[in-house]
């Protein structure tokens, strides 16, 4: 009786052990096919809408950016200059589209400091005594000499800041998930 219950329990012993691994390759599993499926529904969201650029970024390709993406099986394909390339779903680390320009910041870098130099200029030639300066005419100046210069320095500076985009995460793939095959 002794003997037929230590080979019960050496035989439950190792049914437990047995099942362990397949239970921890199971957990890991569903956790990335979670992660598959929210870079699959960002992907497919930003397709939808073919105007949009993407970047994608992946530890074997690299960087990639391109306008055409299409989502086929477990793979994401990117219409590039070089040709149409293809990265597996799995592999893909982070997404990332455009979410406007720096113009507007840009512009009133560069367009504040001019516009207070337009200012002096404006008020140093109208207040000059001797070119028939007046405090009138001084402010007018002013005012012309700070539109004026604040004008053409912004222009100068939103249309450099409009070549400068804003780049949003759409999906970050979590350090904790691990794409290594489970043994």
């Amino acid at each position: 009786m002794k003997n037929r219950r230590a080979q019960i329990l050496m035989a439950l012993i190792v049914l437990v052990f047995s099942e362990l691994p397949a239970s921890r390759t199971w957990a890991q599993s569903a956790v990335a096919s979670r992660e598959d499926s929210i870079v699959r529904n960002a992907i497919s969201r930003i397709s939808a809408d073919n105007k949009r650029s993407i970047r994608i970024a992946s530890r074997e390709t690299g960087r990639i950016e391109t306008h055409d993406v299409v989502l086929l099986g477990d793979s994401v394909l990117l219409n590039t200059d070089s040709g149409v390339r293809a990265i597996a779903l799995v592999n893909v680390d982070s997404v990332w589209v455009p979410r406007g320009s720096a113009a507007l910041l840009v512009g009133l870098i560069a367009g504040l400091p001019c516009a207070l130099f337009g200012g002096l200029v404006g008020n140093f030639i109208g207040g000059d005594p001797d070119s028939q300066g007046s405090p009138g005419r001084a402010t007018v100046l002013t005012l012309l000499g700070f539109l004026g210069g604040g004008l053409v320095c912004g222009s100068v500076g939103a249309g450099i800041g409009s070549l400068i985009r804003y780049w949003h995460l759409e999906y970050a793939r979590p350090a904790n998930i691990q794409t290594i095959p489970p043994p």
